[in-house]
């Protein structure tokens, strides 16, 4: 029982990851897109390449007409597509990583008719596999020798072939199976808390946020850092600033909470010291839980039978 009139208690829960993946297919694709966005937002790289059959020696090219056939597909799944060793965000590993590679054999033929030479294309293999890089495992893996496919009249079309043909080795599910349906990591570090009492009541308070799956503080140390996973959709900083600040600040009755610099999963927040005096530090303890400031009516009187203490939600 806490000073606010309430009692708290913390729990852990261990989610059937397969039953969920089953709602998640009956989901609308505008459902499911915000719930992959929030579960972690799985990243699928696709890198696509195309060798001359008749100079097996001669180095792979990369295709962007084949790959992009192949990201738009995925894309359809509501999941995004990344690019490997880019800059910023996108230096960062994918979960997912699709590579496939095709041969295409030149067709030439002369017309009896009218001496002219006629060029087609056509495909006499390909191979894909896909790498769980969470894992390292290659979780797909198949090479195909072709037979009644036809040849196209320019290597364009017979790229955007291979690109449809690729994409039909995946479906939506193949991705969703393998998800690791977490919440986005953030190393949250608050600088000005003047004391260890009032660190130790925030961290209560992070594990009380809707948007915090789970919080954990780490050994005492200065500045005091805490482990957070959040499960919505955002940069870190932004999460951080209206999952995070934003309720802590509405529980204290002012700016106590700024965001400063933010470094990747790194989220740096200074506390006012203007904020230190015992009247605010004292609403941590004395006014409802910050998780329960912005939420709807129906569930603060839900938790809240006391009418002064709910009153202390719009004060």
């Amino acid at each position: 029982m806490g000073k606010d009139g309430l009692m708290s208690i913390t729990t852990e829960a261990v989610v059937n990851v397969r039953a969920l993946q089953k709602s998640l297919n009956q989901m609308s694709r505008d459902e499911r897109i915000d719930f992959i966005r929030a579960s972690g937002d799985p990243k699928v790289s696709v890198q696509i390449a195309v060798r001359d059959a008749d100079q097996p020696d001669a180095p792979a090219q990369g295709s962007p007409v084949a790959e992009n056939i192949l990201k738009e597909r995925i894309k359809s799944f509501g999941f995004r597509t990344w690019s490997e060793g880019g800059a910023g965000d996108s230096a960062k590993t994918a979960d997912f990583a699709v590579l496939g590679e095709a041969k295409i054999k030149k067709l030439s033929m002369q017309l009896p008719a009218s001496g002219l030479t006629v060029t087609k294309y056509a495909m006499t293999s390909w191979t894909v596999k896909c790498t769980d890089h969470e894992t390292g495992e290659e979780i797909y893996y198949n090479t195909t020798l072709p037979t009644g496919l036809g040849s196209w009249a320019s290597e364009e079309e017979a790229l955007k072939a291979i690109g449809a043909k690729i994409a039909d080795e995946f479906s939506r599910d193949f991705f969703l199976q393998h998800a690791n349906v977490t919440g986005q990591p953030i190393t949250l570090v608050v600088d000005g808390m003047p004391d260890a009492a009032s660190e130790e009541l925030l961290a209560r308070e992070l594990v009380g946020l809707p948007d915090v799956i789970a919080a954990s503080a780490r050994p005492a140390a200065k500045p005091r850092t805490y482990d957070l996973q959040v499960a919505a959709t955002g940069t870190p900083g932004e999460l951080v600033a209206n999952g995070v600040l934003k309720p802590l600040n509405a529980k204290l009755g002012q700016a106590c909470f700024a965001l400063g610099a933010v470094s990747g999963e790194r989220v740096s927040v200074t506390f006012d010291k203007r904020c230190a005096e015992a009247s605010v530090l004292n609403r941590l303890e004395t006014n409802p839980p910050a998780g329960l400031y912005g939420a709807p009516l129906s569930r603060q009187k839900t938790v809240i039978k006391n009418p002064e203490t709910l009153r202390k939600l719009t004060i």
